[in-house]
């Protein structure tokens, strides 16, 4: 059995990618409500964050080559610039910021794997070439077909979307809960990369030491964050 992807007059994979973010933000509402955050910190924060968001997201894969500028969403970038949103956010409203943050928190890998669903139909991030169960042909490319990393990504993601809500609604320690949940999402991220078709079959690819910088980056934010609250409520 395998998968053909249709040539489409226009790529659906901005509004997918929009999409997923408004959806995990939805999930991020509802969770908030659960923990009885304030609807004004709700609103405020999701705000704050969505820029924060995309903005970051774009700014990572804004490229300017000879082709002119290219510009595009990055998963790592969103990640980012949503716990940076969430930094802002707390120092801002100091209505219960380890709820606020464990909401959104876990809602990301949500979002990442919806988001994949945009990677499929638009052919960017496939698997190398596969002639086996579930192999993606594109229109653009008829004659080769790939492995389909986009659907395991959105598998995988979905997942690990699904841990984070139970580590979340039943830990106590939510700031402890955020930390297991990236400890999880970084090396799920990190493997993934070996099925992509341009990793380049070494130890530790480009796009491998992308996911530690940005893991990094969000392990770092998140522990100032929680310093920067414990020293404010002093």
């Amino acid at each position: 059995m395998r998968i053909h992807i249709p040539e489409f007059v226009w790529s659906p994979y901005g509004l997918i990618v929009i999409l997923s973010v408004v959806i995990g933000f939805a999930v991020s509402v509802i969770l908030m409500r659960r923990f009885k955050v304030e609807k004004q910190t709700i609103l405020y924060t999701c705000l704050l964050t969505f820029v924060c968001t995309i903005a970051v997201s774009l700014l990572v894969a804004f490229k300017i080559s000879e082709d002119g500028i290219q510009i595009g969403f990055s998963g790592l970038g969103a990640v980012v610039g949503m716990v940076i949103g969430l930094f802002i956010s707390s120092l801002i409203f100091k209505d219960k910021p380890d709820l606020v943050m464990a909401s959104f928190i876990c809602s990301a890998p949500l979002m990442y794997g919806l988001a994949k669903a945009g990677c499929l139909l638009a052919g960017c991030c496939h698997g190398k070439p596969y002639s086996g169960p579930f192999a993606l042909i594109y229109h653009s490319s008829a004659d080769e077909s790939y492995f389909p990393a986009q659907i395991v990504d959105m598998a995988a993601f979905i997942l690990v979307h699904i841990i984070s809500l139970i580590l979340i609604t039943k830990m106590k320690n939510k700031v402890r809960a955020i930390y297991i949940i990236i400890a999880i999402l970084i090396p799920v991220r990190f493997l993934l990369e070996y099925l992509r078709h341009y990793h380049d079959g070494s130890l530790i690819a480009s796009g491998q030491i992308s996911v530690l910088i940005a893991g990094i980056a969000a392990v770092i934010l998140i522990t100032i964050w929680k310093m920067v609250l414990r020293l404010s409520c002093l």
